[in-house]
């Protein structure tokens, strides 16, 4: 009888020891693979800009104790309550951790680029049962900006700028169809008594705006200034707003300011000694 007793009592020791282990197991665990596997890609992409923080969470399904595990490229886990981040992009199997907050730092390769970046996530039930992976990918863009480099130039009235075009830089998410992903507004400045003239000697409009999908597009400046006053005058580009492919305005900045001198004034030429007809 005493036999049987150690005998139960090693084998609730051994159970317990393997319950503690499978646990611990769980910790520093890649991702487990259910039966049958069918792996699950959300539909659409989400798209964020670079440095943007982002909260994601699972909360719709979640059941107390449930375990889950995170996985993220092309940013930094900065929060997985209960969980231990590991690396700054993985969240070991942990209960109850249902929501990350991400840091998307990494940034595209270029000006109008995106970053593929993606979150997977694998969840176990009560009883252990590892469900589907879950990825939801991320195109991660460049803050919209739009930008002339700062600059001035002076010439006479009737002269001509020194460039006939001035180059807008532009970032973030062009449409990559219709070509008009990037919308730029600009503005001249013109005051009274100036007058800009384009090629055909017409009046150029003091508002405008440029659009295309590319990094760069070029502002047309007037061909031809001239003042009619009898003092300097400024003709200033200056950008106003822009949109990239998503919602909302970007950040436009620099300024193109051209002087232009008026025609001076000859004057009278008074002699020193003239005849006075009587």
């Amino acid at each position: 009888m005493k036999t049987i007793k150690n005998s139960i009592s090693m084998k609730a020791v051994l159970i317990s020891i393997f319950a503690i282990a499978f646990t611990g197991a769980l910790q520093g665990q890649s991702f487990q693979t259910p039966d049958p596997d069918s792996p699950v890609t959300q539909t659409p992409k989400e798209h964020v800009r670079e440095g943007s923080v982002v909260t994601y969470d699972l909360t719709a399904g979640h059941v107390g104790g449930e375990q889950y595990r995170w996985e993220v490229t092309g940013g930094t886990i900065t929060a997985a309550p209960g969980g231990t981040i590991t690396g700054g992009n993985v969240v070991d199997f942990a209960a109850d951790v249902n929501t990350i907050t991400i840091d998307w730092d990494q940034a595209p390769a270029g000006p109008i680029d995106s970053l593929d970046a993606q979150i997977q996530v694998q969840k176990l039930s009560g009883n252990g049962c590892p469900s589907q992976i879950q990825t939801l990918p991320i195109g991660v863009w460049n803050d919209a900006t739009a930008s002339i480099a700062d600059g001035s130039e002076d010439f006479c009235s009737g002269g001509s700028p020194s460039v006939a075009t001035l180059p807008v830089s532009l970032t973030g998410a062009p449409d990559g169809g219709t070509g008009d992903g990037f919308a730029v507004d600009y503005s001249f400045t013109i005051p009274v008594g100036l007058s800009a003239l384009d090629g055909g000697g017409s009046a150029v409009s003091a508002t405008g705006t440029l659009t295309t999908n590319n990094s760069s597009v070029n502002l047309p400046l007037p061909a031809t200034l001239i003042n009619t006053t009898g003092g300097d005058l400024d003709f200033v580009v200056t950008l106003d707003r822009m949109n990239d492919d998503f919602t909302g305005d970007g950040a436009v900045s620099g300024t193109y300011t051209i002087t232009v001198h008026p025609v001076p004034v000859t004057g009278d030429i008074v002699s020193t000694s003239s005849l006075t007809r009587r």
